[in-house]
C-alpha cells in the first residue's frame, strides 16, 4: 500500500513546518542583531540577512510543495530513511479531522506519525492498521 502527502495539504504538517521556518529566521535575526551590536556594518547586515531570508523561502515554498511517500509492506512502515515494524506497535489514534495517525510504542528512529491528504486514504490505512492490531491480540 502506498499514499503520498503533500506538507501545504494537511494542517498538522503544515504547521510543523512553518513553524521550523519561523525559527530559522529568527536564529537569523538574533544572530544580525548581535553581530551589529558588535559594531559589524549594518548595510552588509541587512544585505546577508535578506539572502538568506530569501533562501528559506524558496525553501519553505520547496517544502510545503513536495510530495511525500509511504509504503507499507510486509506489516512494516517505510517513509524514506524510517521504517516501522507495525508488530512492534502498541496502538495507534486516528485523528480524521487533522488527517494523522500517531502509532504509540514506535522507537526513537522510526515513523511515529502518519500523515494523509486525503480521508479516503487515511480510512484504507486504519483499516489495516485495525486488521495488524486485531491479529496481534490473538
Amino acid at each position: 500500500m502506498i499514499w503520498r502527502y503533500r506538507a501545504l495539504n494537511n494542517p498538522v504538517a503544515r504547521r510543523k513546518w512553518l513553524c521550523f521556518l519561523a525559527f530559522l529566521i529568527l536564529i537569523a535575526l538574533a544572530y544580525t542583531a548581535y553581530k551589529t551590536s558588535l559594531g559589524y556594518p549594518v548595510k552588509k547586515s541587512l544585505l546577508s540577512i535578506s539572502i538568506f531570508t530569501l533562501f528559506v523561502f524558496l525553501y519553505g515554498i520547496i517544502t510545503l510543495g513536495k510530495p511525500r511517500y509511504y509504503r507499507i509492506d510486509d506489516n512494516t512502515v517505510y517513509y524514506k530513511p524510517l521504517k516501522t515494524d507495525l508488530s512492534s506497535i502498541r496502538g495507534y489514534d486516528v485523528d480524521a479531522d487533522r488527517l494523522i495517525i500517531k502509532l504509540h510504542g514506535a522507537g526513537l528512529f522510526s515513523v511515529r506519525t502518519l500523515y494523509f491528504e486525503n480521508l479516503e486514504d487515511l480510512r484504507e490505512v486504519e483499516k489495516f492498521l485495525r486488521r495488524i492490531v486485531w491479529e496481534k491480540q490473538k
